[in-house]
């Protein structure tokens, strides 16, 4: 099953796809805006056949969610409302940080961290069940 990653941000959305079989991602894309980030999955889902969108989504240590979670959740709905897709979202916690301290360019940034939060989502909820 082709997954796609999404480390939403205000300003930069960050797409990585991974898939089921292999149990690895890879950072695709950046987009500014809402708008093209929707025709971004749209046409992911066409060109790439992917059938799951994993958002991330920040939660504290404390387990109570973050600033941005309210609009996170509010465009997964929209994701799956619009594009018949299903969308689950993952916790983000400290991914932009992890990837900040390794040599990904400012621009890959949050590609990189879309695709650090795809690859938490496989190595939890597909290795395990593998």
């Amino acid at each position: 099953m082709k997954l796609l990653g999404i480390d939403y941000g205000t300003k930069r959305i960050g797409f990585s796809l991974g898939d089921t079989e292999q149990c690895i991602a890879f950072p695709r894309d950046v987009v500014e805006g809402r708008k093209k980030a929707l025709d971004y999955v749209d046409r992911m889902i066409d060109q790439e056949g992917v059938n799951k969108v994993v958002i991330g989504i920040p939660v504290r240590h404390g387990g109570e969610e973050g600033n941005l979670a309210a609009d996170i959740r509010a465009f997964g709905r929209e994701v799956s409302e619009k594009l018949s897709v299903e969308v689950i979202f993952e916790n983000e916690i400290l991914s932009t940080k992890a990837i900040q301290q390794g040599t990904v360019t400012k621009e890959k940034i949050d590609a990189a961290s879309a695709a650090l939060i795809l690859q938490s989502y496989l190595d939890g909820n597909v290795k395990r069940k593998a």
